[in-house]
């Protein structure tokens, strides 16, 4: 498409880029190849690996012709799992190329290698750090882009090689050549001349496009055409030379652009046809470049998952899959956002957060249950915890997001620095934070210990509501209670027989009695206190103390009994209240 000096579309007419070449598919072997051997595995390939690959799809026992040829995906199963060898055979009467298992601890069992040696059919195995859907996407992308193809006459260049890459394409197409993802980041650039045009040197210096630009591009409707079909074709006007577009896609996942950029004289005659074919070269290389980005991040997922939350992690792979030193110590940081706005209000809060320990000078890993780590900046999810509904804000189990961060060679200090300022990312992004600070530990295998640590720190900031962050010393005697009273919940049932009335009534019937009871307690039965602080008359407290105890079946003129009743309540987190 032409684009008029002002910007503006010029019509012209269309043609879609050409699609890869499919030449009878990719081969196994190049699939592979694209995806990653880290990612995927070739465990027994009897016939080898140079068969053709027309699909991916998942396992069933049901047999089908429509399998032939393709590469299944075996959910649940793992390379030591007895039933592998007869999904194998399965498969292999089905005519797949190749079924993918998950690898499992134990190796490949004796049985299913054997029945692997006398198949056609190739056995995969899936990395740890890979879930199914991921994989599948993978998979699929690598066919759309037709496999890791033969490199082209004059661009032979490593796979994933993309500074070699544009310096290919621009003797190729006969301009500077950049080459971005999606978001307009700069992945890489050729080589420029001195009179590189202003807008090229700040591009590649901040190694992205200028928002203002990306703004006029998008505005202008130049990005919409770039993403819509073939080469964009933008005229030298009085701030920039000319410069030809092109979005580089495997199937329809737009993988990201090439632009060309006079450099020094305009763009040759045969420009935009050596651009189109640049966008078919450079299809297999952002592949590649997405699949180990995406291959990265899914190990350290995975590492910081382990270290986080199995019994007896592989401390070794996790470090060298975070970059750090297993016999450092390190801290775990809990953050959860409570109550106030709405959900999407919480998450951009989070986001926020993130992106503040994405920049800490020490590495930092976030963490969110169900979402997994991210790079240097995990996210981590929320098992509820009990209910609390005091005046401290707290808030709702239901209305609480959480996060926790693994911090690498870390000290005290340095830890509490990033939970202040991590709480004060969302307090300006709007939200209610709550940060605790676990103990630091002295190397990578006892993160979890941190973790704990941060937890119960946590369930004491969920009651009280403030402060906004602490650590283990700035709450140790309420962290002692806690610990009390967990204790004694597990070896007294009349702790929890003697509130769990009033919570079932609560839930039933929202008359607030449990936390009636809670700040009667905590006021020592000062009644005009306990009564202010409800927001109640004192008939009206006097009322709800005597239903407490007919539902209960307690006399908190009894010590003995309100000894057991204020342990039952923090229990179920309710106390203290002021």
């Amino acid at each position: 498409m032409e684009f008029s000096a002002s910007g503006r579309p010029q019509p012209q007419p269309q043609s879609r880029p050409e699609s890869p070449a499919s030449g009878g598919g990719p081969t196994l072997a190049q699939v592979v190849g694209v995806v990653g051997r880290d990612v995927v595995q070739v465990v027994r390939a009897p016939c080898g690996t140079d068969v053709a690959v027309g699909g991916v799809g998942v396992f069933d026992a049901g047999e089908s012709l429509q399998e032939r040829g393709r590469v299944l995906i075996a959910v649940g199963v793992d390379t030591s799992d007895p039933a592998a060898a007869e999904v194998l055979r399965a498969a292999d009467r089905a005519g797949a190329a190749a079924l993918v298992v998950r690898r499992g601890a134990e190796g490949v069992s004796p049985l299913l290698g054997e029945v692997a040696d006398g198949v056609s059919t190739a056995l995969l195995a899936r990395a740890p750090w890979v879930d199914w859907g991921e994989l599948i996407g993978l998979l699929r992308a690598a066919l759309a882009a037709g496999g890791a193809r033969v490199p082209e006459p004059g661009v032979d260049v490593g796979l994933g090689d993309l500074p070699a890459l544009a310096t290919a394409l621009a003797a190729l197409v006969g301009g500077a050549i950049t080459i971005e993802d999606p978001e307009s980041n700069v992945l890489a650039y050729s080589p420029t001349a001195d009179t590189a045009d202003p807008l090229r040197r700040l591009t590649i210096l901040g190694r992205r496009v200028p928002r203002w630009r990306v703004a006029e591009l998008a505005e202008s409707g130049f990005l919409a055409a770039l993403w819509a079909g073939d080469v964009v074709h933008r005229p030298a006007d009085g701030r920039f030379p000319e410069r030809l577009a092109v979005a580089v896609r495997a199937g329809e996942e737009v993988l990201g652009s090439l632009w060309a950029a006079a450099d020094g004289e305009p763009l040759p005659e045969g420009a935009r046809d050596a651009l189109r074919q640049a966008a078919t070269i450079a299809v297999p290389h952002l592949l590649h470049h997405r699949l180990r980005s995406r291959s990265a991040e899914g190990r350290r997922r995975h590492a910081v998952r382990a270290l986080f939350e199995e019994r007896a992690p592989d401390v070794g792979a996790a470090a060298a899959a975070l970059g750090v030193d297993p016999g450092q110590p390190c801290v775990v940081l809990s953050a959860v956002v409570v109550g106030g706005g709405s959900p999407e209000g919480r998450e951009r809060a989070l986001r926020a957060a993130v992106l503040r320990v994405a920049a800490h000078g020490s590495p930092a890993f976030a963490y969110r249950e169900g979402q997994g780590a991210a790079g240097r900046v995990p996210l981590s999810g929320l098992r509820p915890g009990p209910r609390s509904s005091n005046a401290g804000g707290a808030g709702n189990a239901h209305d609480v997001d959480r996060f926790d961060v693994l911090l690498s060679d870390a000290r005290a200090d340095a830890a509490e620095r990033l939970a202040r300022d991590l709480a004060a990312v969302l307090l300006g992004a709007g939200a209610k934070p709550l940060v605790a600070v676990g103990p630091v530990v002295g190397a990578l295998k006892d993160a979890v210990d941190s973790r704990a640590g941060a937890a119960e720190v946590l369930r004491v900031l969920r009651v009280r509501g403030e402060p906004e962050v602490a650590g283990t010393d700035d709450v140790r005697f309420a962290l002692d209670a806690l610990r009390v009273s967990d204790a004694v919940a597990a070896q007294v049932p009349s702790v929890g027989d003697a509130v769990a009335a009033l919570l079932a009534h609560d839930e039933r019937h929202g008359t607030d009695l449990p936390r009636t009871v809670a700040a009667h307690l905590a006021f020592f039965g000062d009644a005009g206190a306990t009564a202010r602080y409800l927001g109640i008359h004192a008939n009206t407290l006097r009322y709800r103390l005597r239903r407490a105890r007919e539902l209960g079946g307690f006399d908190l003129a009894d010590p003995d009994v309100r000894l057991v009743v204020e342990l039952g309540l923090r229990r179920a987190g309710l106390i203290p209240l002021p």
